[in-house]
């Protein structure tokens, strides 16, 4: 395997990367199954907020923006998974505990997994197109190797990492694109859950933006709006290092916050891919959902 730390392996489902388990879906190394009974005994809070998305789907854009759009309770930003951290991640309940309201959590579960705490909180849950997410969730692994492990994708194998990572639901994280979305868009109906999407968010973030403050009871003034949408921007991320995940990747080789476009993917995935991922769309699309694989 890749070379990592001895100190995080962890491979109880299948040995393609490094990865915890839980309720025996595949979960990333740093949310360990302890950390999910945590969360459960944890008291939520009237006004906590919880960013929640299938990986590498406008996670660190929309913590980044709902931070500055609640007026940083916690302070400048100087790490932002320290202001705005993932749930399942915190290491002690204490860290929860003493952060200042509104607190901005992340989560990238099912929403089945959600203590009945947090299910009535306010949710903003945000899709991406399957295309463009895959190239994403590569790259992801790939800048982040140091912890996963994953010799598919060190040789630069995409296509082997399609199908044997990627399209496979006991192997990847989180379950299938397709049926994470699904099941979020069964609750599109409650009124505490705000449904975006990446491309959405791409294609008019000002317009977005004003959706989220709508939705969290923010008075957006010009002057807020301006200073949010700045601070959102991908240039101004890319180069944050308090934001851009430079304490966990080499920024300049391996950016973890990347180009922020839509349609990425075209000539990277052969037909019989497209196809495949035609079908998953077709199943969220049937569900409700919403899903642009380009802008055009």
């Amino acid at each position: 395997m890749a070379e990592g730390p001895p100190g995080l392996v962890s491979t109880p489902l299948h040995s393609y990367f490094n990865h915890a388990a839980y309720k025996d879906y595949v979960v990333p190394p740093f949310t360990p199954p302890e950390h999910y009974d945590q969360v459960a005994a944890m008291d939520a809070r009237e006004d906590d907020i919880l960013i929640c998305t299938y990986s590498k789907s406008g996670t660190t854009w929309l913590q980044n923006m709902v931070y500055h759009l609640v007026g940083c309770p916690g302070g400048a930003v100087t790490q932002l998974d320290k202001q705005v951290p993932w749930l399942q991640a915190i290491p002690d309940a204490a860290m929860a505990t003493n952060m200042p309201s509104p607190r901005v959590f992340k989560t990238h579960d099912l929403y089945s997994w959600l203590p009945d705490q947090w299910r009535s909180k306010k949710l903003i849950y945000c899709y991406r197109n399957p295309k463009d997410w895959v190239v994403s969730y590569y790259n992801h692994i790939n800048s982040l190797n140091k912890f996963y492990w994953c010799d598919i994708v060190d040789k630069g194998d995409f296509h082997a990492y399609f199908t044997e990572i990627a399209r496979k639901g006991d192997v990847t994280e989180f379950g299938l694109w397709e049926d994470h979305v699904v099941e979020w868009l069964a609750h599109a109906g409650d009124p505490n859950i705000l449904f975006l999407t990446y491309e959405d968010l791409t294609e008019d973030t000002g317009r977005e933006l004003c959706r989220i403050a709508e939705f969290l009871g923010v008075e957006l003034s010009g002057e807020l709006r301006d200073k949010v949408l700045q601070e959102s921007k991908f240039e101004t991320m890319q180069g944050n290092n308090a934001v851009n995940y430079s304490w966990l990747v080499d920024t300049k080789t391996k950016p973890f916050v990347r180009k922020g476009k839509v349609g990425g993917w075209k000539g990277l995935l052969s037909e019989d891919q497209e196809e495949e991922l035609d079908e998953a769309v077709r199943k969220v699309v049937e569900a409700g959902g919403r899903i642009r694989c380009t802008l055009e």
